[in-house]
């Protein structure tokens, strides 16, 4: 995690960074933002026909050179109506590592300050053009692993969370206004229906509730899902991995223990990134080789988010089989009842949790293998509102205040005197407000943009 301190972000400085990936590449950009963009890049750029950039019409494109370094387009953003709100410039050269530092350092030699990680995104959020979960959702955008994470990502930027958030507060707001009222005007004999306020605090406890849920499944499209293969020797592991990856990466062979190591691939099934692992087996080694693999497959085997359990259909449970059953108890589980296409000889019954079908080797069951981790990833009840991109430091706050309205579920119902609901409803719209960034402290702040890079 990247160093963060607040002081460090001077507004009243003019930035500066290369804002695409330094590599050999046909086109670069660097980026300037501040009350001396204009005046340096003036300095630095001579344009083909001669003009003066701080004169030029507003989001207009200028062809030309920085000075014996490259041939150039610079474009002209002025504030309030750029990405900062401040006035922005945008150099587009040509890729490479060596010309883009040439004209950064000419840049910063005219009196720019190299930006900060994600210090032009702070700009934004500190003068009021995106919120804190847009900022958020820059930085999942450009770290989107599928489709299905860069299109939620993208409802983020355009508000769709923050609408979410705004609406679950002013039910909050609501509720706490009405029994402030009741407190601080006793004399006006307001009265309301228990039962209806019972409903209402109730609705709220669950948005929250189903907006936690969501932030997990928001971060498994953002980080993936780990997903590890296990079963015992020769049930099939390999073939399987291979029928998910649609190639053969790994060994298929009828010996057993061909898969000596923890073999680890990203693929997508149904929108949803998953850290696939074929595992070695989790079951004693005889040589040293062995052993290690083993060690390796119980460490991936306890960090998985996601187990598929593959038995063979056409045996009956074995001592290992049964051994596996009993670790994956209260796991997040898929059962695959592999070799589908031989004579069943497996109990069924004897199974608990999730059951697929299929033959690895003869291609069949492998959509509705698909469907079964899709299912495990998405919880019934939760919409793609609810499914809101968090960071750790957002996640503890909206847990707080689940804790705060739960507190206040539980004052009314047990028919405490209502300032006592009052005072937990306060405390939850103080914790809803620290989510959506009413006040920016370091911790916020620290969260969110310690995860950015330099140049956004």
């Amino acid at each position: 995690m990247r160093s963060f301190k607040l002081k460090d972000y001077i507004l009243r400085d003019t930035i500066a960074a290369v804002s695409t990936f330094p590599s050999k590449s046909a086109l670069g950009v660097i980026k300037i933002s501040g009350k001396r963009a204009l005046t340096i890049a003036n300095k630095i750029f001579t344009p083909k026909h001669k003009k003066d950039l701080k004169k030029v019409k507003n989001f207009t494109i200028h062809y030309g050179w920085i000075k014996d370094i490259d041939e150039v387009l610079v474009s002209v953003m002025r504030g309030p109506h750029s990405y900062t709100t401040e006035n922005v410039i945008e150099i587009s050269s040509h890729g490479g590592a060596v010309v883009l530092n040439k004209i950064l350092q000419t840049v910063l030699d005219c009196g720019a300050r190299l930006a900060l990680v994600g210090e032009f995104t702070y700009r934004a959020l500190v003068y009021g053009r995106i919120d804190l979960f847009q900022a958020q959702s820059i930085c999942n955008i450009v770290e989107a692993r599928s489709s299905e994470g860069l299109k939620l990502a993208q409802a983020q930027l355009r508000g769709e969370s923050s609408q979410t958030i705004s609406k679950l507060k002013e039910e909050v707001k609501d509720l706490f206004t009405q029994f402030e009222a009741y407190i601080n005007f006793p004399e006006d004999q307001i009265s309301f229906s228990k039962s209806l306020i019972r409903k209402r605090l109730k609705k709220a406890f669950n948005k929250i509730d189903h907006i936690l849920d969501g932030s997990k499944e928001a971060k498994v499209l953002t980080e993936g899902l780990r997903c590890v293969i296990c079963g015992r020797a020769n049930v099939g592991k390999s073939t399987l991995f291979n029928r998910l990856l649609k190639q053969e990466r790994v060994i298929v062979s009828h010996i057993s223990g061909t898969t000596r190591d923890v073999v680890e691939e990203t693929i997508s099934i149904k929108g949803v990134p998953l850290k696939i692992y074929d595992t070695a087996g989790i079951f004693e080694g005889k040589d040293l080789i062995t052993k290690r693999a083993i060690e390796h497959s119980h460490r991936a085997f306890d960090e998985a988010d996601l187990i598929i359990l593959l038995l063979d259909g056409s045996k009956p449970l074995s001592k290992d089989d049964n051994l596996l059953l009993k670790k994956i108890d209260g796991r997040n589980v898929i059962i695959c009842i592999n070799k589908s296409d031989l004579k069943q000889k497996i109990n069924l019954k004897a199974i608990k949790g999730r059951k697929v079908r299929l033959s690895a080797l003869r291609n069949k069951g492998i959509k509705d293998l698909e469907e079964a981790v899709h299912k495990a990833v998405y919880k019934d009840g939760i919409s793609r509102q609810d499914m809101i991109f968090l960071s750790q430091h957002q996640s503890k706050m909206l847990k707080e205040a689940k804790s705060h309205i739960s507190q206040a579920c539980d004052f009314f119902d047990q028919g405490y005197t209502v300032d006592f609901t009052a005072t937990a409803l306060k405390n939850c719209l103080d914790s809803l407000g620290a989510l959506s960034g009413d006040v920016l402290s370091q911790d916020i702040l620290k969260s969110i943009f310690s995860n950015f890079c330099i140049g956004k």
